[in-house]
């Protein structure tokens, strides 16, 4: 009996042992001519669900100072 535990608690163990590290949306700015945009620029979430498990999914929006031109902004959703 304690080597089935034993197996049990190995085996139900392996998914949290070998689960890399969580991985996050990165955002970056595509600078173009004529473009005044930077860290002032915001991404502001809006429309924000959570689903049972706990993850949250939202849509975003650019918010710029005012007087600046647009921003581009460049999303990779994970990190590769």
């Amino acid at each position: 009996m304690p080597r089935l535990l034993s197996s049990l608690v190995l085996i139900l163990g392996l998914p949290v042992l070998a689960a890399g590290d969580g991985s996050a949306q990165t955002e970056g700015w595509l600078l173009g001519p004529s473009s005044a945009v930077g860290e002032q620029s915001e991404i502001v979430p809006t429309n924000c669900i959570t689903s049972l498990d706990g993850s949250i999914t939202c849509d975003t929006k650019v918010v710029n100072p005012a007087g600046d031109t647009p921003a581009r902004p460049y999303y990779n959703p994970f990190k590769d």
